[in-house]
């Protein structure tokens, strides 16, 4: 009988653990668990800052080409030389004074490096008063172009493919054989009217724009938006806003100025004078696009070069990348009377 309760006793003894094994087992479950834990981050962090990456590149690769296709068409209406003979007509909502919407005389205009607050004054002296000066990132440039459509709704009688049938009215120069042009405000289904289809005239629908870089602002839940390419823009009878590519946060421009005349830039400036501005050429475009949120751990200690201006670090959390293109400006920009 002892020796079956020894024998007993013995196998429960080794059935269990002790103390010392229990607490080294919890141990190595909590290092497994924290390895496991830790990688699960690792690699969360790693796709955070691989998808802001991507996104910034996407967003910084589409602001380029929007800016350059537009500054590349600043100035075309139509075909026309000039402008000089064609009188600016009213809108129900400019954006500043002398019928500046549908005025040809400066196609290409410029705010250097506004300041934020005050009204945008353009170095031709425009005060641009159709958008909140205090909206616009403050050491961000504003530009402002003017032309027309690429193509013309009505090109000589015909038709475009691409035209639309509404009834929502919009600007558009009429040019007739000769020459001649004025603006004319129409319904897009009024160019198919029998009665303006004559070979001898054609419409080009009007195009005004002006880009600028929106500051963050205090969002409903209390939060921060992201700074973002945003433009007002001739649409029907009056300026309207909209926003294109979110994350951009800074715009500069350079103008090639060519003082030779061989169509060929011999020097770049980010502020030039109303008669440099009519002999440039080509300008270098910079964007400053930093990511939609903050990556954690990380922080931003680097200055930033978009061209002649310098962009101090700002110790913050978000990724930062800088996009630069040189367009040529296929309407060479002169004066137009």
């Amino acid at each position: 009988m002892q020796s079956g309760a020894r024998q007993a006793h013995c196998g429960s003894s080794e059935g269990g653990l002790s103390l010392v094994e229990l607490m080294v087992s919890m141990l190595l479950g909590m290092l497994l668990s924290a390895g496991v834990i830790s990688a699960y981050m690792l690699a969360k962090r790693n796709y955070f800052y691989e998808e802001q990456t991507a996104r910034i590149q996407e967003n910084g690769r589409y602001a380029l080409r929007l800016i350059s296709r537009e500054l590349g068409m600043a100035g075309f209406f139509g075909g026309l030389p000039s402008l000089s003979e064609v009188v600016p007509a009213s809108v129900a909502t400019d954006c500043a004074d002398g019928n500046w919407v549908l005025n040809g005389r400066d196609p290409l205009e410029l705010v250097n490096n506004h300041a934020g607050e005050s009204t945008p004054v353009s170095l031709q002296g425009t005060a641009l008063t159709c958008f909140d000066g205090a909206t616009v990132f403050p050491a961000s440039d504003i530009l402002a172009i003017k032309r027309t459509a690429s193509e013309a709704s009505l090109l000589w009688g015909v038709p475009a493919a691409t035209l639309s049938r509404t009834s929502t009215e919009s600007w558009y120069l009429r040019v007739t054989s000769g020459g001649s042009a004025q603006w004319e405000k129409l319904r897009p289904r009024d160019l198919l009217d029998p009665g303006r289809t004559v070979p001898t005239q054609s419409y080009w629908e009007a195009i005004s724009r002006i880009f600028y870089v929106r500051s963050p602002s205090v969002a409903r839940d209390g939060g921060e938006d992201s700074p973002a390419l945003c433009m007002e823009t001739l649409a029907g009878d009056e300026m309207t806003s909209r926003c294109l590519v979110e994350g951009v946060e800074n715009m500069q421009l350079e103008f090639g100025i060519d003082t030779d005349s061989d169509g060929v830039p011999n020097q770049y400036l980010s502020a030039p004078a109303s008669g440099e501005m009519e002999h440039a050429v080509a300008v270098r475009i910079y964007l400053l696009l930093r990511s939609t949120a903050e990556l954690t751990g990380h922080r931003d200690d680097s200055n930033y070069r978009l061209g002649a201006t310098n962009v101090a670090a700002t110790h913050d959390a978000y990724l930062r990348r800088v996009f630069s293109s040189t367009v040529f400006l296929r309407n060479r920009i002169r004066p137009l009377g």
